[in-house]
């Protein structure tokens, strides 16, 4: 699958309390999902599942995942 990225180029990304939150878009621009990178963990939202709802994983954790595939 294709994906779209919206995502501001910048020197500096300041996490905050909540990080930055990536939506990511199929080729066709349909809402694939949102990823939101804190400063302490990772949170997953698929389609059009509320934030509130998102799966949760911690940064070293999410790392982990990241160095294995």
């Amino acid at each position: 699958m294709k994906v779209q990225l919206s995502i501001e180029e910048v020197p500096e990304i300041k996490f905050g309390n909540k990080g930055p939150l990536i939506r990511i878009r199929d080729e066709h621009g349909k809402n694939v999902g949102k990823l939101r990178i804190g400063q302490a963990t990772v949170r997953w939202a698929k389609g059009s599942t509320p934030e509130r709802n998102a799966k949760t994983v911690s940064v070293e954790k999410f790392v982990e995942y990241l160095d294995n595939l």
